[in-house]
């Protein structure tokens, strides 16, 4: 049986959506595969004793539920709601389960899953490639435009 290893796994999946959206617009898949880089590069944090950016982000969110006295939800419910989209868009669990539902345009969710993926990348202190690169200087720049 051949290994391959799963970060190098990851890194190739996080490279092809960024140029699935930034060359082709393909979104959808654009998602899929950023959604794929996130988990693994995420589980490697985990498996290190690390926090990734899911995991996070609930930790802030429930922090905020509890200074702003708001309806408690609880971690998994955080999670499942941070994964819907990228789970929505993958899984079809029913034949009333036909369309995708995003919370907002599928170009700014594609975008999103992109830089969660990168967050996990720079938690691990991994050097970005050239593509890596030239999306978040395109995405820092736009951000500083808006």
């Amino acid at each position: 049986m051949i290994e391959y290893p799963k970060l190098k796994i990851a890194l190739e999946y996080l490279e092809a959506a960024i140029e699935e959206r930034e060359l082709h617009q393909r979104y959808f898949a654009a998602m899929n595969l950023a959604g794929a880089a996130e988990e693994i590069f995420g589980k490697i944090i985990r498996v290190l004793g690390k926090t990734d950016q899911l995991t996070g982000t609930v930790e802030t969110l429930t922090d905020i539920q509890e200074q702003l006295s708001w309806e408690k939800q609880s971690r998994k419910d955080l999670k499942n709601l941070l994964g819907s989209t990228k789970n929505s868009i993958k899984h079809m669990d029913s034949v009333n389960d036909r369309n995708a539902q995003l919370y907002f345009e599928v170009e700014g969710e594609s975008k999103w899953l992109i830089q969660a993926a990168i967050r996990n990348l720079d938690i691990l202190e991994i050097p970005h490639s050239g593509t890596v690169i030239g999306f978040v200087e395109q995405y820092a720049e736009s951000s500083v435009q808006e």
